[in-house]
């Protein structure tokens, strides 16, 4: 078992892990649940693990793809939604009001 990521962010976590996941690698959260500490200077890191030590390449990879992935997606225009016209961050795939999926709602 490897460590292959670290972040303050759980939801990142989340998200890196299931790509793992996606593509076929058992991977761990450790310290999911820090994100609830009382004292935000006491919370320890999220982690990702990969329990395979010969995943440990691909999930490096993979953690590095999905990371500039999310980075290129925070980093557009927001979008608005053609069902009730409501302004979405751009990463946000679903309108965060009506939840219709970007692609069906008839964005602009």
């Amino acid at each position: 078992m490897q460590k292959v990521f670290s972040t303050n962010v759980v939801s990142e976590a989340v998200l890196v892990r299931d790509a793992l996941l996606r593509h076929g690698i058992e991977a761990t959260i450790q310290n999911e649940n820090s994100g609830f500490t009382a004292v935000p200077e006491f919370r320890p890191p999220a982690e990702i693990w990969v329990m395979r030590d010969a995943d440990y390449a691909a999930a490096c990879r993979l953690v590095e793809d999905s990371l500039s992935t999310l980075d290129r997606k925070t980093e557009g225009p927001p979008w608005h939604c053609g069902n009730c016209d409501t302004e979405n961050p751009s990463s946000f795939e679903l309108c965060w009001n009506c939840g219709r999926v970007r692609s069906e709602s008839g964005t602009t």
